[in-house]
């Protein structure tokens, strides 16, 4: 029995993220820039339809990167008819009640072809007028448009719109093609006129014989046999996508990939001089896939996409962490665990990589890690083992988990020889918290530190040994809440650091910053400023900060309006008020005309973070923060934003990060004793 179990696309995924013009397995695919802007076009397809009774599925569509699209839709609108689908119904008929129904059974093709000539769209079947009609604007696709063979939609919302049944052929002309020459088309033979794409699957494979776009990629179940593309309609497609530029990304990097979607939980690995960003995400349903990016400093990003999914039968994926292999001297081996649900459980599976791009499941048979009835609930949460070195050998693992009430615990303990192979151990013990989520545990000076997901709140647990006690930090307990979660260390050749991610209010993610570890005199764990986060002025444009003439209103705003597309950073000194006097010193972030966010600092250092009006009245906390430390009289400050991130430091310890109610406007105001002002605008 084989241990492994190929996943395909990491190698191409990697190819496009760094801007590669051809794609892997395919020679002389034109760059995006050379292919002309498709405007006038014909879109045609060989169908056999699995069903007439089918719902919405497309066997061609066209789809940009803003989510726009012309496709060949089956069933849409009105059940078993054919129709030009489009975005939102831009382009499509709504009365459709003389179109002709499909009658044609599963063993019978059919020719399909959507015509679009300026305002005027044309579909033919079997080389005969379906149906015309006017629209009020033609959509154009440009170096980014995506073809999909076998369903109509994927982006924000997922994969929508599945086609069952198989394609014969299907091209795609960058033009209008008139009704004659569309009666003449015949597949599997020499196309004249000569279309722009043409995917005949003869090889056994998505290959564009015309070498105009790169080799199509197989989602889900797809299939190609006998030369023809054998679609299921329910996960099943072709993604041919168009190489992107290269984009690096700083501050708050996002997933950009609609394979990869929404982002969640992440984690990191460093090796020979890259940082490698691993993380849970959603393209649509239940959380179905890990992506990643890689960066050479930890600050700038170049997306990767998906290394891993979920199969039909799993409800959602878990997150996971990446760790070496304990004989990678000998097998050279990275892992990766990963969860699953399946039926009432939730488990813990394996994958092994030794890149740490190309990532192949282990056999889930062999390693699977299920829960150990001794001491855990059989079907309680079991997900997202962290690791540290074991004494003798091997590794300690940490993960979320549901003991038993008995034991005391509140998240799983176990050990392995080989990093894949896993022995779950009793629980630690732990006082001071409810259930949660385990992020990770490192040791740090003398002690074992945890930081624990729970109530939406990142908290610190403390230990003396790896099997515990733990208990709940005295001091500076939640370390992280609000607009973020599910912080991880991170093992880095200067310390122990910290990742997270960052909520926006649309509930969109992305990755924050990297965070140093602080420990003081008495060992309370603290989020500190990242020198390595420095790196993020070296691509950007310094700006000189202009203090306003009138220094007599609440709120003294800026005379610039700064950029936060790509990020911003602001340092200064801000002067904190005495104790008792209930001075307003601070911030003002608009995010509109006449409201915005305000980071009030208090005597001591205590901030709250919470809405403002530009007059300077009307503040209301959202959040409230007290790090349990002394800041001085005169602290320095950094704030870092983004849109509608932000993070904000004194002294280099992090108070909060946040999320504005909507994008910063890039006007910023000062209230009270505000100095020193440095400014950045990221690139």
């Amino acid at each position: 029995m084989s241990k492994h179990l190929k996943v395909g696309n990491g190698c191409a995924l990697l190819a496009v993220a760094m801007g590669c013009v051809l794609s892997p397995g395919y020679a002389g695919a034109e760059s995006a820039e050379s292919i002309p802007s498709i405007s006038d076009k014909t879109i045609v397809a060989w169908v056999q339809l699995a069903n007439t009774t089918q719902r919405a599925g497309a066997a061609v569509s066209l789809i940009d990167d803003d989510e726009r699209f012309d496709a060949i839709v089956f069933g849409e609108r009105s059940p078993g008819k054919w129709m030009a689908g489009s975005d939102f119904f831009r382009r499509t008929q709504a009365d459709q009640s003389g179109y002709p129904p499909e009658t044609a059974d599963s063993n019978v093709l059919i020719q399909i072809a959507a015509v679009y000539e300026k305002t005027t769209i044309t579909l033919y079947r079997n080389g005969k007028q379906y149906v015309r009609y006017e629209v009020d604007k033609p959509q154009a696709f440009d170096h980014d448009v995506t073809v999909l063979l076998g369903l109509r939609y994927v982006g924000g919302m997922g994969e929508v719109g599945f086609l069952a049944g198989t394609i014969e052929e299907a091209r795609l002309y960058g033009t209008a093609l008139d009704a004659s020459t569309i009666a003449t088309l015949k597949p599997n033979e020499a196309p004249d006129p000569r279309p722009l794409g043409h995917w005949t699957f003869e090889d056994g494979t998505a290959l564009d014989s015309m070498k105009t776009f790169p080799k199509g990629e197989l989602r889900g179940h797809a299939r190609i046999a006998y030369g023809k593309l054998h679609l299921d309609g329910k996960d099943s497609y072709v993604e041919i996508r168009r190489p992107r530029p290269l984009v690096v990304q700083g501050m708050f990097y996002k997933a950009r990939s609609r394979q990869t979607g929404n982002m969640w939980d992440t984690w990191l690995y460093y090796h020979e001089g890259t940082y490698y960003l691993y993380y849970l995400a959603n393209s649509g349903g239940h959380w179905n896939n890990i992506s990643m990016a890689s960066s050479p400093d930890g600050v700038h990003w170049k997306e990767i996409g998906r290394v891993l999914s979920k199969v039909p039968e799993v409800k959602w994926m878990g997150t996971g962490s990446t760790w070496k292999s304990p004989n990678y001297e000998k097998d050279r081996k990275f892992h990766m665990n990963f969860s699953w649900w399946i039926g009432p459980r939730q488990t813990i599976f394996f994958a092994e990589s030794d890149d740490l791009v190309q990532w192949d499941r282990l056999d889930r048979k062999e390693y699977e890690f299920v829960q150990d009835t001794r001491w855990y609930k059989p079907n309680g949460r079991w997900d997202c083992i962290y690791t540290i070195p074991r004494p003798g050998g091997g590794l300690y693992g940490y993960w979320t988990a549901t003991p038993k009430p008995e034991t005391g615990g509140r998240f799983g303990f176990g050990e392995t020889l080989d990093g894949v192979t896993w022995k779950a151990l009793p629980p630690p013990k732990v006082q001071g918290v409810g259930g949660g989520e385990a992020g990770a545990v490192e040791k740090i000076g003398s002690k074992y530190y945890m930081m624990f997901g729970t109530g939406g709140k990142m908290v610190t647990l403390i230990a003396d040994q790896p099997q515990g006690p733990f208990h709940a930090a005295k001091k500076n307990l939640h370390l992280l809440s609000g607009h973020t979660y599910f912080s991880r260390f991170f093992p880095a050749p200067d310390g122990v650091l910290v990742n997270h991610h960052a909520i926006a209010r649309n509930r969109k993610v992305s990755f924050g910053l990297l965070k140093s570890t602080v420990l003081d005199k008495d060992g309370t764990l603290r989020l500190g400023w990242w020198k390595g986060n420095e790196k993020l002025k070296d691509r950007a444009k310094a700006i000189k900060v202009v203090r306003p003439a009138r220094t007599d209103a609440p709120i003294a705003m800026l005379a610039d309006t700064l950029s936060t597309d790509s990020g911003i950073i602001m340092e200064g000194r801000i002067k904190l008020p005495e104790a008792g006097t209930g001075e307003f010193v601070g911030l003002y972030i608009a995010c509109g005309a006449d409201r915005g966010s305000a980071i009030r600092i208090h005597a001591g250092g205590r901030a709250e973070l919470g809405d403002l009006k530009a007059d300077g009245s009307g503040f209301k906390a959202v959040k409230k923060v007290d790090r349990e430390m002394g800041f001085g009289p005169k602290p320095g400050f950094r704030l870092l934003l983004k849109q509608s991130l932000l993070e904000f430091y004194l002294n280099d310890i992090l108070i909060e990060c946040f999320s504005l109610p909507s994008k910063a406007t890039g006007r910023l105001g000062l209230v009270g004793d505000v100095s020193a002002l440095k400014a950045w605008e990221c690139q």
